[in-house]
């Protein structure tokens, strides 16, 4: 469209009597009736800077830019109006990194998933390597774990051991663990009664060393990734038949002590509908928050604690993208993502409806403090442009990390947690069935896993019949009884 085509629409007619028009340039003579055809598209009789900041951000364009040049054509046209635009330009998020930029910035941290063809054993290349203490860099590892290593992370199987990315990178660990411990004791640093026997009492130690205590689970894990690597390069039977044999007697004392999570559970006393009730109040709160930035993240933390409590994602697959992993279908918001717990090898598909009840609170984030009529018009730029879910207060993308540390501040739990908790509200509501109903939800298909769960809900059973007949007995003398007022 001409400078002249443009200026003949009707909207236009009011300001072409102004001096200052026909010196505006044509960029922001463009902005301006781009404004006003938003204007007209949503009919607003007085536009507020929220209704500003939206125009601004609905095109491809710098939002800045577009605010620039409103600015320049609104002290020609309505100079009253210009506080309003400066209003908005305030309050949009200023941030070094785009969604591009974010994405690339998040692959160089340390916690993404990692992909295949990728060397092990190379030191960090921007920086001077981490002095070590409890363990042997991997580089100073005999010439035979280094090519194993590497090998692995080449997706190579091993005697039909195949090792994801992942995996690669905490066995990589365990054997740096393993190789210090067979030189502090000084024995070689290679697969033998001995130095597996020493590695055993050290992990134990300094577990047992630890803020919580001995945790079997703790030392079971460092000896399955040191069992897996036996398995991988072939190691005598005799050493392959003991690491088996300690892992089954680590596993066994790992199931009789109480996990952590659920001693923290305890501790907190959260539960799924408690959390679902904080993220309620949270969310009704940031609506009266003193200031934006307040706001931005008062709604982040009710979203991580209504949505994650119903779909309780692992870490790696917290982060979720709209147009990626977080879609708007027959109009609810549907996770569909991929549980990588072993990465690529067999990733789980994961597929959840939210009910508007809890998809309510990735509409607030969205939304910020801009007003309603536009959650249709947020909603579909957030899906073209792939952004994230969760973006700090000057728009750049959360790192990884970010859900999970969010959680535990608001909660005082870990993110594992939400399954958990999910396991105990729906068992101990509906028992067996809410035991299957919970393992669906949680992307769980272990058999282990169910007879856990399964003996945990018995436990959890007995107890409340004690309390019952306890009560009951109570009552037939007179005791524990309501007051009637």
């Amino acid at each position: 469209m001409t400078r002249l085509e443009l200026l003949a629409q009707r909207h236009w007619g009011p300001f072409l009597h102004l001096p200052g028009l026909a010196a505006l340039p044509d960029p922001a003579l463009r902005a301006a009736d781009s404004f006003f055809g938003f204007i007209a598209e949503h009919g607003l009789a007085d536009p507020q800077p929220a209704d500003v900041a939206v125009w601004a951000s609905s095109d491809g364009d710098e939002p800045t830019e577009r605010i620039a040049l409103l600015s320049t054509a609104m002290a020609v046209c309505i100079p009253a109006f210009v506080p309003r635009v400066a209003e908005a330009d305030a309050s949009l998020p200023r941030g070094k990194a785009t969604t591009q930029a974010g994405a690339s910035e998040r692959e160089t941290l340390p916690d993404r998933p990692i992909s295949y063809d990728w060397d092990p054993i190379a030191p960090p290349s921007r920086r001077a390597p981490v002095p070590r203490s409890l363990s042997v860099h991997p580089w100073e590892l005999p010439a035979d774990m280094q090519t194993a290593l590497r090998r692995m992370a080449r997706g190579i199987p091993g005697n039909d051991v195949v090792v994801s990315p992942e995996i690669t990178k905490r066995l990589r660990e365990k054997l740096c663990q393993f190789a210090w411990s067979a030189q502090r004791a000084g024995l070689p640093v290679e697969l033998s009664e001995e130095s597996v026997c020493r590695y055993q009492e050290d992990v134990t130690a300094r577990s047992a060393a630890g803020k919580n205590g001995l945790r079997w689970a703790t030392v079971r894990a460092s000896i399955e990734e040191i069992g897996r690597f036996a398995r991988y390069i072939g190691a005598p039977v005799a050493i392959c038949r003991m690491l088996a044999d300690d892992l089954a007697i680590l596993e066994s004392r790992e199931r009789r002590q109480k996990a952590l999570k659920h001693a923290a559970l305890a501790r907190t006393g959260n539960t799924t509908l408690s959390l679902l009730d904080q993220a309620d109040d949270l969310l009704e709160k940031a609506e009266v928050a003193a200031t934006a930035k307040k706001r931005h993240r008062m709604r982040n933390g009710a979203c991580i604690l209504g949505l994650y409590t119903v779909a309780p994602l692992r870490n790696a697959s917290a982060g979720l993208v709209f147009g990626e992993t977080l879609f708007w279908r027959a109009e609810a918001w549907v996770v569909d993502t991929e549980i990588q717990k072993t990465l690529s090898f067999n990733p789980d598909p994961f597929v959840m409806t939210l009910a508007p009840q809890h998809g309510r609170f990735i509409d607030a984030v969205l939304l910020g403090d801009r007003p309603s009529r536009y959650l249709a018009q947020l909603r579909k730029q957030a899906l073209d442009a792939q952004r994230p879910l969760f973006v700090l207060d000057d728009g750049t993308p959360a790192a990884p990390s970010y859900v999970p540390r969010i959680f535990k501040a608001l909660t005082g739990n870990s993110f594992t947690t939400t399954r958990t908790m999910l396991h105990s509200g729906l068992s101990s509501m509906i028992g067996i069935a809410g035991r299957d109903m919970a393992m669906t939800a949680c992307h769980q298909t272990s058999t282990r896993i169910a007879a856990k769960y399964e003996t945990d809900l018995v436990a959890t059973s007995a107890v409340a019949r004690r309390q019952g007949v306890a009560s009951e007995r109570r009552a037939q003398y007179g005791l524990g009884r309501t007051l009637e007022l």
